[in-house]
């Protein structure tokens, strides 16, 4: 295997393009470890579907394409991880009782809620929930997983966060709780 084609071309492109996509995502991460991780990661996926990418004109254009996609998507879930955080913070900043601790422990309480209000979705609506946002997909990944168009997963989406809203003010939650969705 070391010595195919394949691999030595390859081999090749990852040594002239490795600092240089690094570089590119760095400008979106600005983090060197999730810079070389996401670089990593899509030398990897390339490794794997080499034999079906093997007539793209131009590989360059697409690794940088991928690496920036690749970012997007780390960044995305770093930001929804950060709200979720913030969510929850609001909620101990927020409650009637000024004890954080009665806050803490009635946490199992609202992620039950939480369950109990995805575990009511239409089975479409959960679907496409539980790929997006508990599993953290894009919504053209879970559209492919799926068989759906992007848009489809759009609307599914939509639909599911509107009716998990009105199933938690049902029981007088803040909104805010909602962000606790993607810290599970």
């Amino acid at each position: 295997m070391l010595t195919s084609p394949s691999y030595q071309a390859y081999k090749a492109l990852f040594d002239s393009q490795y600092n240089d996509l690094c570089n590119y995502a760095f400008s979106f991460l600005k983090d060197d470890a999730a810079a070389e991780d996401v670089v990593q990661e899509t030398f990897i996926r390339l490794w794997e579907k080499h034999r079906e990418l093997i007539n793209i004109p131009n590989i360059k254009a697409y690794l940088f394409r991928a690496v920036r996609n690749n970012s997007i998507s780390v960044l995305r879930r770093q930001t929804t991880e950060e709200a979720g955080n913030k969510g929850f913070e609001w909620i101990v900043e927020h409650a009637e009782d000024p004890d954080a601790r009665e806050v803490e422990n009635s946490r199992p309480y609202y992620e039950q809620l939480i369950y109990e209000a995805i575990a009511n979705l239409p089975p479409q609506c959960k679907e496409v929930f539980t790929c997006c946002r508990l599993q953290g997909m894009t919504h053209q990944q879970t559209a492919t997983k799926l068989g759906l168009s992007a848009k489809t997963v759009e609307n599914y989406m939509g639909r599911a966060l509107k009716l998990l809203r009105k199933y938690l003010q049902q029981y007088g939650l803040p909104v805010a709780i909602f962000f606790l969705l993607k810290l599970f």
